[in-house]
């Protein structure tokens, strides 16, 4: 775990955090004791994939894009 201290972390804690990898921590120091802990997130990927949802619809109801009975009388 990485210490800095709090007066010198202005210049320092941008390039300090870009080079953490995920999980890693900082801990910030005043006057010789901790306080704060900076904690560098892992990032996460949502991101779709062509074919991803394939084999996930199991079962489809045989009248799924009928017309709903609520909707009668706007149809004609």
């Amino acid at each position: 775990m990485n210490e800095l201290q709090i007066d010198s972390s202005n210049a320092s804690l941008a390039g300090l955090l870009a080079g953490l990898k995920p999980g890693e921590e900082v801990v910030l120091v005043e006057e010789g004791k901790r306080v704060a802990v900076l904690r560098k997130e892992p990032t996460q990927d949502f991101s779709c994939k062509a074919g991803s949802a394939k084999g996930k619809i199991l079962n489809m109801a045989d009248d799924f894009d009928s017309p709903l009975d609520d909707f009668a009388e706007y149809m004609q």
